[in-house]
């Protein structure tokens, strides 16, 4: 009798510390360098959690390896909901898929929720002469030679959807990869002239102060941040990869959080997310948010990987 009335405390203790949570600061591990639009989302993200949650939210910063280190520091932290990550398609899908050496994979990490999701861009230099993607294809037939086209980051998703899209409107071209992602080398080489078009970002045209064009979305539906820019199937060019065309990023925990404080979490989150005085702090960034419930942010993990598993191949080897 008294080892039940023993163990019944000890389950009401664990029970109470548990609903305390959290009872220290929140750590969010953010992949990309500092001053991008999407930290600027996910601080005020961030900010609002904390104040719900009576506890600091800190975004912890820990670039590199195209975000693959921070895919690591978050499988190999303590599954406790003080760790979480601002996981994206490109280290968590496509660097995994190029490198299956990688010490983590879906299984390591559980969702919280979907929060951002962008397009990709075909862009050219404000002073080239073609002005649609249709005008590029006919400027690029009478130079009758091979081009140089910039795809952010070598094991990247704006590499996959770039080349094959470059395949499929009959383009003959060099991939020319860098490793600081679609607002770097990349747009550089288009004021250059050393690069004839590129992969780029919907911002990229306001961060360059009107010194970039885009041609077309790499999109084959249309998306709230270029409402008025060409898809790729309203000009004839079909990708037809669906949602893996776009490079989406949200948070996810540690495999192995405990489920009240995931529920805790994604009730927040989605809250968050979808509260319109949010999205109207947010201003024009509001059109980058693409809230998704756990369960179809995980299944969009799992389509991504199935969509992208084959062009990486092919990729690899070699083959363009």
């Amino acid at each position: 009798m008294v080892a039940a009335v023993a163990a019944l405390c000890v389950q009401g203790l664990a029970t109470t510390a548990q609903a305390q949570y959290p009872e220290k600061p929140i750590s969010i591990i953010y992949p990309w360098s500092p001053g991008q639009p999407f930290e600027v989302v996910l601080r005020k993200l961030s900010e609002e959690m904390a104040k719900e949650l009576g506890q600091p939210v800190v975004i912890n910063t820990v670039a590199g390896a195209g975000g693959k280190k921070s895919m690591v520091a978050a499988a190999n932290a303590k599954p406790d909901g003080y760790t979480l990550v601002n996981n994206w398609v490109a280290p968590q899908i496509a660097g995994k898929l190029f490198d299956p050496s990688l010490p983590y994979d879906n299984n390591d990490f559980t969702p919280i929720s979907g929060v951002m999701a962008i397009p990709f861009t075909m862009t050219v230099s404000k002073s080239h002469p073609a002005n649609t993607m249709l005008e590029f294809i006919d400027w690029s037939k009478q130079e009758s030679r091979t081009l140089n086209f910039g795809v952010c980051a070598p094991q990247s998703v704006p590499r996959l959807v770039g080349e094959q899209f470059m395949r499929v409107a009959g383009l003959k071209f060099n991939s020319i990869p860098n490793s600081g992602g679609c607002m770097s080398d990349n747009m550089t080489g288009l004021l250059n002239g050393s690069l004839d078009i590129s992969v780029g970002i919907v911002p990229a045209t306001q961060i360059m102060e009107g010194q970039l064009k885009h041609l077309v979305l790499l999109s084959d539906s249309p998306h709230p941040l270029a409402p008025d820019l060409a898809t790729t199937k309203e000009v004839g060019l079909e990708i037809g990869w669906g949602s893996a065309v776009l490079g989406w990023g949200g948070l996810a925990a540690p495999a192995g959080t405990p489920d009240d404080v995931l529920v805790k979490l994604r009730n927040l989150v989605g809250r968050i997310l979808q509260d319109e005085a949010f999205l109207k702090d947010l201003g024009p960034l509001r059109n980058m948010i693409d809230y998704k419930t756990p369960e179809d942010f995980q299944t969009l993990w799992t389509d991504t990987e199935v969509l992208l598993s084959p062009h990486v191949a092919v990729l690899k080897k070699g083959n363009n």
